[in-house]
């Protein structure tokens, strides 16, 4: 395994775009190179997500793994910059947040157009900001679940909804066996459930449907290879089970919203470390940076 230390620290939040090589800048035909079709698209306003789209090649992912291993093994240097979470194997899913401000791939990942895109093409918007990142790394035999939410019952902070959208990204192949991400066709018309424990008891939100709700309740498991993404609206139920494998399932997400979203947390505080942004207005900043801009592609 490379260890992949900091000798010279890059602060990755004055750095706007790609900094390394692994996800090259942006060319002037990214908007047409890296869009989705409309069947896609289609799927997506129908069922609340769209799976298996691939966004990388090999040499990328193996970049990838090579960063989150560092630093889930403390071999980064800057484990004590993370926004939450623990990079170490603490209990039965290792979460964290911030990875993208420590490793470089990563860092860039955000700002991937294969990615960033089809978030604007989602969303139906032409400019694009980063919201935040998760890491959800599920050893062998041992990773536990994600319960069953909705990511904008967290988000309340930051107004509207529904201009949220998260990206589900593979960084090994993911099956039912290791505890792949399941989605609920339709629940992102579903109006805001209540927050549950993420890491605690799998059906506790399913105790608070509707009957109708519990009726339309049927889980999709978005199997996928290493190097596809699975993209959901905000209030998409979804969650994902154990892993029963012999291989750790190790994901990144990352979640994208509309630029002119605005703040609405009373005290003005968005993110862990991060400027406040005083209630109404908008977000922006270099924790929050634009990833995209169609009409500057075009």
């Amino acid at each position: 395994m490379t260890t992949l230390s900091n000798p010279t620290r890059i602060d990755f939040l004055a750095v706007e775009g790609p900094h390394g090589t692994t996800f090259p800048q942006p060319a002037a035909s990214a908007a047409q190179d890296h869009g989705l079709s409309a069947a896609q698209i289609a799927a997506f306003h129908s069922d609340g997500f769209v799976p298996r789209v691939p966004i990388m090649d090999r040499t990328q992912v193996d970049r990838l793994r090579d960063g989150l291993e560092a630093i889930v093994n403390r071999r980064n240097g800057r484990e004590s910059e993370l926004l939450g979470g623990s990079p170490g194997p603490t209990g039965p899913i290792t979460y964290m947040q911030g990875a993208w401000m420590i490793d470089e791939a990563i860092h860039d990942l955000v700002f991937h157009p294969a990615i960033t895109v089809k978030v604007a093409q989602l969303l139906g918007v032409t400019r694009v900001r980063f919201w935040h990142d998760q890491v959800f790394y599920k050893p062998a035999k041992t990773g536990g679940n994600v319960a069953w939410h909705q990511d904008y019952s967290y988000w309340t902070r930051a107004t509207p909804a529904n201009r949220f959208m998260s990206v589900w990204i593979g960084l090994d192949d993911s099956s039912i066996e290791n505890g792949c991400l399941h989605c609920v066709p339709g629940s992102h018309r579903w109006p805001l459930l209540p927050v549950t424990d993420l890491m605690g008891d799998m059906e506790r939100l399913s105790k608070q449907l509707t009957p109708e709700q519990v009726a339309a309740f049927k889980p999709q498991p978005l199997e996928q290879p290493a190097g596809c993404c699975s993209f959901h609206h905000d209030h998409t139920v979804h969650g994902s089970f154990p892993n029963r494998s012999e291989r750790p399932r190790r994901a990144i997400v990352l979640n994208y919203m509309a630029d002119g979203t605005r703040s609405a947390a009373p005290d003005g505080d968005l993110m862990p470390g991060a400027a406040k942004i005083p209630a109404g207005q908008p977000i922006a900043g270099p924790w929050f940076p634009l990833v995209v801009d169609l009409d500057a592609l075009n």
